[in-house]
């Protein structure tokens, strides 16, 4: 009796500190998930890339997802880019780094361009910060898909065709027009000086911002922005280019004579757009090149001008460098 009384006696105090343990364990769990301390599951995989699949990839706030890809990185678009964060840069071209923007569960698309016009669709998934034992994709790799025969030589064939295959230059006029569309808030300007002195003049349809501006031998290349500020749909006639100067300042001084201002017309290269018919609000963008003058007056300026269908006796005029930047 008195063995088993002291056998009672030590399961007892077992019992007690075993609670007392477990007790202390839950605790410290539920510290930890109000701290916001959860357990994740990284994961690495390998995907084939196809344009016919969307991929679905998990993501988690304060942690950074790299996918690779096959070729060099052209584009990237986010669906929702206040909701995720998207990187890449020239110096790692077959990476992107991606991560949520938001610590609430979350959901958008993910948009990648190769420079061989192979597009991947992905689908960006975020639980939140508050989700337990999500998975994570640490890496997605992206693999280029292979033929279904066995030592096919298709993609070194291909390869060696490409080599043969003369380099394509890019059209500059696409270039600046690229760069200029994604140009998120132009400058955008009402008209030049002379164009506001008359009082009287009616507030233009149009605004309009200048982008880039290059020169090389002897002809300029400019990218600019139209907005419709009108509350009616209108077509934005082609873009011109002129050198304008002040009349006889003699004439200018009469009363009885109106601001006297002289223009010659430049002749057009060659422009393009990417938008004419315009809602109200709506913007395009535009590029135009032209053989600019060898010399001009201290008082002459190069205008580009801009106007619409319906209002061309009101022309948009914004002043264009002589010299551009960098030339």
């Amino acid at each position: 009796m008195k063995y088993r009384k002291h056998s009672l006696i030590a399961i007892s105090i077992v019992l007690a500190a075993t609670s007392a343990f477990s007790q202390q364990i839950a605790t410290q769990a539920s510290a930890d998930t109000a701290a916001g301390v959860q357990n994740i599951q990284p994961i690495v995989s390998d995907v084939t890339a196809s344009q016919a699949t969307v991929t679905d990839v998990h993501l988690r706030p304060l942690f950074t997802t790299t996918i690779r890809l096959p070729d060099i990185v052209s584009s990237v678009a986010i669906g929702a880019p206040t909701l995720f964060e998207a990187e890449h840069s020239n110096q790692e071209p077959r990476l992107v780094y991606v991560k949520p923007s938001t610590k609430e569960p979350s959901e958008s698309n993910l948009i990648i361009t190769m420079q061989s016009g192979q597009t991947i669709s992905m689908r960006l998934i975020s639980d939140g910060s508050s989700a337990v034992n999500a998975p994570v994709d640490f890496i997605v790799d992206y693999k280029p898909q292979q033929s279904f025969f066995v030592g096919s030589t298709d993609a070194v064939v291909k390869a060696a065709q490409e080599s043969r295959q003369p380099v394509r230059h890019l059209d500059p006029l696409d270039t600046a027009l690229d760069v200029q569309s994604r140009v998120a808030t132009p400058a955008w300007q009402q008209g030049t000086t002379l164009e506001r002195k008359s009082k009287k003049a009616d507030p233009c349809e149009i605004v309009g911002a200048l982008g880039e501006t290059r020169q090389s031998a002897g002809k300029m290349l400019v990218a600019y922005s139209v907005k419709n500020r009108s509350s009616h749909w209108i077509e934005v006639l082609p873009p011109q280019i002129e050198v304008s100067s002040p009349g006889n300042k003699n004439e200018t001084k009469k009363k009885d004579k109106k601001h006297i201002v002289e223009a010659e017309q430049v002749p057009v290269d060659s422009f393009k757009v990417n938008g004419r018919k315009l809602a109200p609000g709506q913007r395009a963008d535009g590029v135009v090149t032209f053989e600019r003058p060898g010399f001009k007056q201290s008082q002459e300026r190069i205008l580009l001008q801009l106007a619409s269908a319906n209002s061309v006796d009101k022309p948009l005029l914004l002043a264009v460098p002589f010299v551009a930047p960098g030339n």
